[in-house]
């Protein structure tokens, strides 16, 4: 059986990253276009003890449905005790009465950290190095190449002072 670290490093050695394959080989079932409310962007829920879903709003783009559902897997591998019935998540990543969960023991702190763990996850610093380098620094480009917004990747090279 393969650890976390080999399954996170299949999914992982180029862009764009397979979050969806990821996902799914954590053991974590994936709804990749989900009927939500319209302002939450996904959810994760646990529909058995050990059973975990993450569910991405259909009705956002392709490379949103990417980051949620990056976001949602920090919640599962970083705050999966927070979780009890599940966590819903806004556009603006909080968990609000809208949606079909409201848990109040997911903290801004722990939303931050699960961004910050989506960036990472879907733009390795390696790669967004090396990409980095053959695109000329083109932000257009890595989005494009990473499968994320323009938004998303300035942030992640900001971080990694390239920008």
């Amino acid at each position: 059986m393969a650890t976390a670290q080999e399954i996170v490093g299949k999914h992982t050695a180029d862009a764009p990253v397979n979050i969806e394959g990821l996902v799914e080989d954590l053991g974590v079932e994936l709804v990749r276009k989900a009927d939500l409310h319209p302002l939450i962007a996904g959810q994760i829920e646990c529909i058995e003890p050990n059973r975990f879903r993450i569910s991405v709003n259909k009705n956002d783009h392709y490379y949103r449905r990417r980051f949620t559902t990056a976001h949602e897997l920090a919640h599962f591998l970083l705050h999966r005790n927070l979780i009890a019935r599940g966590v819903d998540d806004t556009k603006a990543y909080r968990s609000l009465d809208i949606g079909n969960f409201n848990n109040q023991n997911i903290t801004r702190e722990h939303e931050v950290e699960a961004n910050r763990f989506a960036s990472r996850v879907l733009m390795p610093k390696d790669l967004v190095r090396k990409y980095h380098g053959e695109y000329a620094g083109d932000i257009t480009l890595l989005a494009k190449k990473f499968q994320v917004s323009e938004e998303a990747m300035g942030y992640r090279l900001q971080a990694l002072g390239l920008a």
